[in-house]
C-alpha cells in the first residue's frame, strides 16, 4: 500500500494541501515502511511566479490536478483539508482521501502498522 501526505518538511502535514513544498510518498508492505520519497511540488512555485503564495493570485493553477497527476498509482491519499476540486481529481484516479487532524507524518504511519 502507498501512502501520499502534503508536507514542508517531511516530518509534520502541511496545513495547506496545494501550496506543500513537498509530498511524502510512503510504501507499506508487510506491516514495514519499505519506501519512503519526498516528491516536489511545483505548485507553490507557480502561486510565486503569478501573483504569491498565499494570496488570491494563488488560486486557478489547477493544484488538484497537478498533485493528482505527480502521485498517481498511491492508494490513499492523507491530509488536514482537501477542495473539493482535489478530492474529485484524487477519486478518479481510484485514489482513496482521508482527511486527519493529526499533525506529525510517524504519527499516520504508525496508524498503518
Amino acid at each position: 500500500m502507498k501512502i501520499a501526505i502534503p508536507t514542508n518538511n517531511g516530518k509534520k502535514v502541511s496545513v495547506h494541501t496545494a501550496l506543500s513544498k513537498y509530498i511524502a510518498v510512503i510504501e507499506i508492505k508487510n506491516g514495514a515502511v519499505t519506501d519512503r520519497i519526498l516528491i516536489k511540488n511545483p505548485v507553490p512555485q507557480m502561486a510565486k511566479e503569478q501573483g504569491g503564495v498565499g494570496t488570491e493570485g494563488s488560486r486557478g493553477l489547477g493544484a488538484g490536478r497537478i498533485i493528482s497527476e505527480l502521485i498517481s498509482g498511491v492508494d490513499i491519499f492523507i491530509a488536514n483539508d482537501i477542495g473539493s476540486g482535489m478530492k474529485g481529481n484524487l477519486s478518479a484516479l481510484g485514489i482513496k482521501v482521508v482527511e486527519t487532524d493529526k499533525q506529525f507524518i510517524e504519527e499516520i504511519i504508525n496508524e498503518f502498522l
